[in-house]
């Protein structure tokens, strides 16, 4: 059973209606739920004995963040990989050589190191992205469970190696054969999907390019079959939109298709989306994730996530993976992306701080099909929140302290992780990961991942 718990006198988001911030307020949680929410002396009336006290003075709470792009086998990559590479550069000479290069446990390794990161940074939900067999998907599972983070497994499917218009592009080590990855689905769903929204198993098209139309006819009707969700990268470079082009086709007419454009879609990136495929995903209740260090970083472009969501888009955010972002902070998306937007449209008032919160809150729970359970601090709501010290002298004064989570806050002023009122960290201390021992294991695994990839860059890199 959960634990009880009463956060004492904080500032409190509540991302009820209008984010109102409620001053000197107080909550009780009991049975994984908020019970009661209001002016501190009012809560204070309901409390006999709690089994966990938070002293909300010079805090923040507010819901926990949901990351809705994370490639849990790329944080062992992380400054392995090279800077300053374009996409398929990026992807066929180093990402793709060291991931074909797993070797047991590597996977889960890999997925530990991204969770404990996140749990640290404020995240408390989350969609997978491209799990592939070598990984180890039980596993995986097994660690996300075990962390107590709520996510959304995205089983990775294909049966083309190529990528758009570049046949042969994936090395033989990440090649899955179609029947296995979705037999693999099928039991991933039997065995870990839950009633309690905890965690869900979906399915992962690695993209457009590397699915044949078979396989994409029988994905539509295994979504209509199952219910499950879908994530995929989509429209993330301009070589992704002379692909569809190739076809005589546009990336949304291509899904709509085959069935793929829906409710429980998540497409991530969606940089070099045209005003036909904005207007259709507003209208079939698609998803984007945007991942704005990774585009920028990578040299993709910037999303035209301003005009998504001024057309009824729902747009949620993502840090993308180890090599890509290189974090998976993401109180620090959150400043990217409100800049991005600055900058593209030259207009400082593009977008404000509180547009950036509803992408990384309501749009990420949203995306996951969750909004209707998560997603405010309000009485009847789940339990899942974060807390930040506000102690600090970036985040003073703090007049307006929802700008100053965006612009001036990171990840490492989270103080407290909950979920479905069962804490994850506590006072800085993650409590459901052995914190030595992941980022040991990390290193070593690291390590033995390069040199069996046999990079050069890699071996520069180890000398120095």
């Amino acid at each position: 059973m959960a634990e009880s718990i009463f956060i004492k006198g904080a500032t409190i988001a509540t991302f009820d209606g209008g984010l109102a911030v409620l001053k000197h307020g107080s909550a009780l949680v009991e049975d994984g739920r908020f019970v009661k929410v209001g002016k501190a002396e009012e809560v204070r009336r309901s409390v006999s004995r709690p089994d966990i006290v938070i002293d909300g003075r010079r805090k923040l709470v507010m819901p926990g963040l949901v990351n809705t792009h994370a490639h849990l086998a790329q944080s062992l990559l992380r400054s392995v990989v090279p800077d300053d590479v374009s996409l398929l550069d990026w992807l066929r000479r180093w990402v793709w050589p060291l991931q074909a290069s797993f070797a047991k446990d590597d996977g889960v390794v890999s997925a530990r190191l991204a969770l404990l990161e996140m749990i640290r940074t404020g995240t408390t939900a989350f969609v997978a992205t491209s799990i592939n067999g070598r990984y180890d998907p039980n596993r995986v599972a097994e660690a996300v469970r075990r962390s107590g983070i709520r996510a959304a497994l995205g089983r990775q499917v294909m049966d083309v190696a190529g990528y758009a218009r570049e046949e042969g592009a994936l090395p033989e080590g990440l090649i899955e054969d179609p029947g296995d990855s979705l037999k693999s689905f099928r039991q991933l769903r039997r065995r870990w999907n839950d009633k309690e929204g905890m965690i869900s198993v979906w399915l992962s098209p690695r993209t457009p390019g590397a699915l044949s139309p078979n396989l994409l006819e029988e994905l539509g009707c295994l979504l209509k079959e199952t219910g499950a969700g879908l994530t995929m990268h989509l429209a993330e470079v301009k070589a992704d939109i002379a692909y569809f082009k190739s076809l005589g086709t546009t990336p949304s007419a291509f899904l709509s298709r085959y069935g793929l454009l829906g409710r429980k879609a998540v497409y991530v990136h969606c940089v070099w989306l045209d005003d036909e495929d904005i207007a259709a995903f507003a209208r079939n209740g698609a998803s984007v994730s945007h991942n704005p260090s990774s585009n920028a970083k990578l040299g993709s472009g910037i999303a035209p996530v301003v005009d998504m969501m001024r057309r009824g888009v729902n747009v949620a955010l993502g840090t993308d993976g180890g090599p890509s972002n290189d974090t998976y902070d993401m109180i620090r998306e959150c400043k990217l992306a409100a800049l991005l937007q600055k900058v593209s449209a030259l207009d400082p008032a593009a977008i404000r701080a509180l547009d950036v919160l509803k992408m990384a809150v309501t749009g990420g729970y949203r995306a996951m099909g969750l909004e209707r359970t998560l997603g405010k601090i309000k009485e009847g709501m789940a339990a899942d929140f974060i807390t930040l010290d506000l102690k600090a002298p970036h985040l003073t004064p703090s007049f307006d302290v929802l700008s100053n989570v965006v612009y001036a806050a990171s990840g490492q002023d989270v103080n407290d992780v909950v979920v479905a009122g069962r804490p994850l960290m506590l006072n800085r201390k993650v409590l459901t990961l052995d914190e030595e021992r992941v980022l040991s294991d990390a290193s070593s695994h690291a390590e033995a991942i390069a040199q069996r990839a046999d990079l050069p860059l890699s071996k520069a890199r180890r000398r120095r």
